[in-house]
């Protein structure tokens, strides 16, 4: 029984580790995600287009959005985008 209770342990530090390589690989690609969707909008985009082609709800869009324009506001857009 030792040795199967063994296994199981293994098996679930196996899932956890892979449950944090998907966490942080998703993290990774929203972080993407808000870098092209400021390009976008600085170059005209409309936020609807944005959505519809990533996938992403129209109304986390518009919370990138409003980041951006914040981040105008505050002359951080130029240091955004050159990351």
């Amino acid at each position: 029984m030792k040795a199967n209770g063994d296994e199981l342990l293994r098996e679930l530090d196996e899932i956890g580790r892979q449950r944090t390589q998907h966490y942080e690989a998703g993290l990774q690609l929203t972080a993407r995600a808000r870098q092209a969707t400021a390009q976008a909008l600085a170059a005209g985009v409309d936020p609807a287009e944005i959505s519809e082609r990533t996938g992403y709800q129209a109304r986390t869009v518009e919370k990138w959005e409003a980041r951006v324009e914040r981040a105008q506001k505050r002359g951080l857009l130029a240091a955004l985008l050159d990351r």
